[in-house]
């Protein structure tokens, strides 16, 4: 198994460097974001997974209206084989540092610390793999998938993300409830999206704490994108966010006239306003789909050279002030299903 290969490959850099790990879980927008603890007592890693939709296909509303389904296999087909990964992946670690496997504060029934939803849509809180899922897991969804989820009389503990205010210490108490002191989530929205569907989460850390490095670093996600200009308020955020990764696709979807996935040009202009050390593409699987939203829906299909190329070519008409204006290299990834990148 891939991921499986991937995480065990990973694991001495882990150790060693004590850095965020990042995993694909398919080729869609299904992530774990694997955190070393600052101060380990019992286990070694948190693990964090994000919108996760493993199989089957998912609807919206009806089957007529809106279906889709992986064409491309996830890395993981349902939750007890992702336990299973993160459960190998902590064994190796504890190995190497030479701890006991069987430490009496580690939990052994569930390896996923927290979960995460950035939207109330099926391949974002799809039921059916967020059920396998033990129960006394945390949740943190927006607003409406908040709702959505506690219907479900599943889950002990939903939480509804707060949002994002950069005002000193605000957002570092936004989640104070079911997670560690180091961690943080909060949504960034936007005042022209009443609905919030182009909006993002910000999962804010310090898992350097106990070293001379300590500062917050933070993970921006935004599966169908986010106006990039609303990211100006991580800029003037106290104390200070260093983003460290932002996840946002290439592909510009649309349908008919509304734009559902606000595409590359928004994601590197995102990218270089947000100071992101990282951009990793998500949300970009040509899904399998049917229904009537799939007739209209209309996908532009962009590569990171091709926009790269664009940008230079746009950038004589940019001011001098423009965020554009300095052409640089970036750190940018498109994992496959499976695939993991330390974040360093």
């Amino acid at each position: 198994m891939r991921l499986r290969e991937d995480l065990e490959n990973a694991a001495s850099e882990l150790l060693q460097t004590r850095r965020p790990l990042l995993t694909h879980l398919n080729a869609d927008t299904s992530w774990v974001l694997t955190l070393p603890h600052p101060s380990p007592s019992g286990r070694f890693l948190f693990n964090i997974l994000i919108d996760p939709w493993f199989q089957n296909s998912q609807v919206d509303y009806f089957s007529w209206f809106s279906k889709q389904w992986h064409v491309i296999p996830s890395s993981v087909q349902t939750i007890t084989e992702l336990n299973e990964c993160l459960g190998t992946l902590e064994a190796i670690i504890r190995s190497r540092h030479g701890s006991p496997s069987t430490h009496e504060n580690v939990k052994v029934n569930s390896n996923i610390d927290l979960v995460v939803i950035s939207h109330e849509f099926t391949d974002h809180c799809n039921r059916k793999t967020l059920r396998e899922i033990a129960s006394t897991t945390p949740v943190y969804a927006t607003k409406a998938a908040a709702r959505l989820i506690s219907s479900w009389r599943y889950f002990h503990h939903v939480y509804s993300i707060a949002t994002f205010s950069n005002v000193k210490d605000d957002w570092k108490h936004a989640s104070e409830v079911g997670i560690p002191s180091w961690l943080s989530i909060a949504r960034i929205t936007s005042n022209k999206d009443a609905m919030s569907f182009h909006s993002a989460i910000l999962i804010t850390f310090d898992i350097m704490s106990n070293t001379e490095d300590s500062s917050t670093e933070g993970l921006v996600y935004t599966p169908h994108g986010i106006n990039a200009d609303d990211l100006k308020t991580l800029a003037v955020a106290s104390p200070r966010i260093n983003v460290l990764a932002l996840l946002h696709g290439l592909h510009d979807i649309r349908i008919s006239r509304r734009q559902l996935n606000l595409g590359a040009h928004n994601a590197l202009r995102a990218q270089r306003i947000s100071g992101s050390r990282y951009w990793l593409s998500t949300h970009d699987e040509v899904k399998g789909a049917g229904g009537l939203v799939n007739y209209f829906m209309r996908r532009k299909i962009w590569t990171i050279e091709d926009v790269l190329k664009e940008e230079k070519r746009r950038n004589e008409k940019l001011g001098i002030g423009s965020p554009l204006a300095d052409i640089r290299d970036i750190n940018f990834a498109n994992l496959e299903s499976g695939e993991s990148l330390l974040l360093r």
